[in-house]
């Protein structure tokens, strides 16, 4: 407890108190008002030294009117202000036009007394991140440490802040007990925005390139965070679609034409799973969702490729609730669309395509002719690599699978879907992210922009679409000793040295504390607390573990309190005041209630003349408390309180 002895001391009065908690909770919101509203707030900074008259405030009341009018000229109608943000960012500059005209008059009543927390409650419906949690919590600790110092009229910082932690510390289990059963209240269709959190993240664009701009810089940057219903799925099933390609433009495959939308469910399905994505803004209008969707998220739409398009781009944070088949059989496809999938130049590799007619039967089942031609791919000994070399576009499928062998996951997704059409199989590309367990905690999942993929589906009779995993024929990975891949398709992993890997951990549970605390404590609205009292009453383990968990938070408070006050500093100013109170009231002299120390000695040295060494007491209290030095003034107070007590005793 030396750290609070040794701060120093502080002394405000009252309306510096006020300006202090003010500037608190105006910070937010300095990025929510519109911009007369600032400099109407930066003008009126410059008035506030002294009181205004009545002109000077009149004025500033219609130049406060005026911003405010500027601020929302472009929204007044009742439609938009029925909407909640709208109506309360109205409501926030309202409440800041009249905190500056009473602080313009110098006057403090009970309005001003309570704007600072009017202030934060309405910051709320703006900011909804962790950032914002933590600093409404330094704002409540600075509110109460506040008003401790105003009560208490103590220039003690270490004593002022000791004692705001040992409230807190008593205040703890029942601040936690009233936010989960405390009614909550559900705005239907509220949108509270995530601000300073639209960094665009990005992992492909519906195109997929083969030339020099299919380059790979393995980026860790998170694209989405998901958290399972249940347990995270295996590996093998962690596809999120992203684009389905069909066309094969040389140098690019593309979508060609577009899919219509619909809600193209599987016929059969099975192990379906739920799951809710927090996806990053990366301005496109796809929605990833595990392969194959079940539906889709509100305010969004399918296509008969089974891709999920939101209105609109993401161009901020967007969550969203889905469900998914993990296995299933997709629905016939019409015939202008099989048509569109087995389009194929042979000249794109012709010498490929001799190979071919040799090894496989061209007339077989599809799912024969599949098979062969994974383990022709598997013959070829291919090299996986993020720096391939070059291929010839005119004839990619020599290039890459009879010449240079290296490449990453575009390569051997379009040398396979060309393949597979050579050999009379309807073959299309999608793109999308293959996510990893190893990059999850519990039931919690994060997708990076390195997990960024492109797969094959080829359309086999009597199963629909299948998913085939081209990657997984290389049979060795080369040239990246300084890359850091996310996935490996080949059973093989990176060698990184203990730090990288002991940091990308800590990064994982960073990302996952952060979840739980988004998850829990954020977005804890009305369902969730219904759903978990329903848990509570209807489970007696849950139940006893919920009570018990209450029970131990409120012991370590009550014994972090109880640490606190045993061990408070040990001020030698009050220990020796403390004797002399005690001394005095052995005397039949007792501090009246609100009565300070130095009007009570007052009152007892006016009783009797061997009580006259208590004014020299009182000078030198005041010299030890509020003078810089003390100059000896505490020494001294211990030797006149020695003499008080020889006199006393002498009659």
């Amino acid at each position: 407890m030396r750290f609070f002895v040794s701060l120093p001391s502080i002394s405000f009065n009252q309306a510096r108190l006020l300006d202090i908690a003010l500037v608190i909770a105006m910070l937010p919101h300095l990025f929510i008002l519109k911009l007369p509203m600032v400099i109407y707030l930066l003008i009126s900074l410059f008035f506030m030294g002294k009181p205004q008259g009545k002109k000077s405030i009149m004025g500033f009341m219609l130049l406060g009117l005026l911003a405010i009018f500027l601020s929302f000229f472009d929204q007044y109608n009742l439609s938009s202000l029925s909407r909640l943000l709208i109506f309360v960012s109205l409501i926030l500059s309202l409440l800041v036009h009249a905190v500056i005209l009473q602080r313009l008059t110098q006057e403090i009543n009970l309005y001003l007394k309570i704007s600072p927390a009017l202030l934060m409650v309405l910051s709320f419906f703006y900011f909804n991140s962790i950032s914002m949690l933590f600093y409404a919590l330094f704002a409540l600790f600075s509110f109460t440490f506040l008003i401790l110092q105003y009560a208490m009229q103590s220039r003690d910082l270490g004593q002022l802040l000791r004692i705001n932690v040992m409230l807190y510390l008593l205040s703890l289990p029942m601040v936690v007990f009233l936010f989960i059963v405390f009614p909550r209240i559900s705005y239907k269709d509220a949108s509270f925005g995530f601000q300073g959190e639209s960094t665009k993240r990005s992992g492909h664009d519906g195109t997929m390139y083969l030339d020099s701009n299919a380059l790979l810089v393995p980026s860790k940057k998170l694209v989405m965070e998901v958290s399972f219903k249940e347990r995270i799925p295996a590996d093998s099933l962690l596809y999120f679609r992203g684009s389905v390609l069909y066309e094969d433009r040389g140098d690019q495959w593309v979508e060609g034409e577009k899919a219509t939308f619909t809600n193209p469910y599987p016929a059969k399905s099975d192990n379906s799973i739920e799951y809710r994505i927090k996806l990053y803004p990366h301005e496109q209008d796809w929605l990833y969702l595990l392969d194959l969707p079940l539906g889709y998220p509100k305010d969004a739409k399918g296509d008969t490729n089974y891709i999920t398009h939101a209105n609109k781009p993401i161009t901020e944070i967007y969550q969203y609730d889905a469900r998914s088949a993990l296995r299933y059989i997709s629905l016939p496809l019409q015939a202008d669309v099989l048509s569109k999938a087995s389009k194929v130049d042979i000249q794109k590799g012709p010498k490929v395509y001799q190979e071919l007619k040799n090894k496989i039967d061209f007339n077989a089942p599809s799912p024969l002719k599949a098979t062969a031609l994974v383990n022709y791919f598997r013959s070829k000994e291919l090299a996986y690599s993020l720096k391939p070399e070059a291929i010839d576009l005119n004839r990619p499928l020599d290039s890459f699978l009879l010449e240079g062998k290296t490449g990453y996951c575009v390569h051997f997704a379009a040398s396979f879907a060309t393949a597979a059409r050579m050999i009379g199989i309807p073959s299309r590309i999608v793109t999308g992210y293959k996510a990893s367990r190893k990059n999850g905690i519990e039931n919690y999942l994060i997708v990076t922009q390195a997990d960024a993929h492109a797969w094959v589906e080829l359309y086999l009779d009597k199963q629909g679409w299948v998913r085939f995993e081209p990657t997984a024929t290389a049979s060795r990975v080369i040239n990246v000793s300084n890359e850091t891949l996310s996935n490996t398709y080949t059973q093989a992993y990176l060698q990184q040295s203990w730090w990288q890997k002991s940091f990308e951990q800590l990064n994982l549970y960073y990302l996952y504390t952060r979840h739980v605390i988004s998850t829990w404590i954020l977005q804890y609205d009305r369902f969730k607390q219904t759903k978990l009292l329903e848990t509570l009453l209807s489970n007696t383990f849950a139940l006893i573990k919920f009570v018990g968990a209450l029970i131990g938070l409120a012991l370590v408070s009550y014994f972090l309190f109880y640490v606190m006050q045993r061990s408070r500093p040990k001020d030698p100013l009050i220990k020796q005041m403390q004797v002399l109170i005690k001394l005095l009231n052995k005397e039949g002299f007792v501090m009246h209630k609100g009565e300070n120390i130095e009007s009570f000695l007052k009152r007892v040295k006016v009783c009797d003349e061997k009580y006259t060494l208590l004014g020299s007491i009182s000078a030198n209290y005041h010299q030890a408390r509020y003078a810089k030095e003390s100059n000896g003034a505490i020494e001294a107070i211990q030797s006149e309180i020695k003499s008080l007590k020889k006199r006393l005793k002498s009659g």
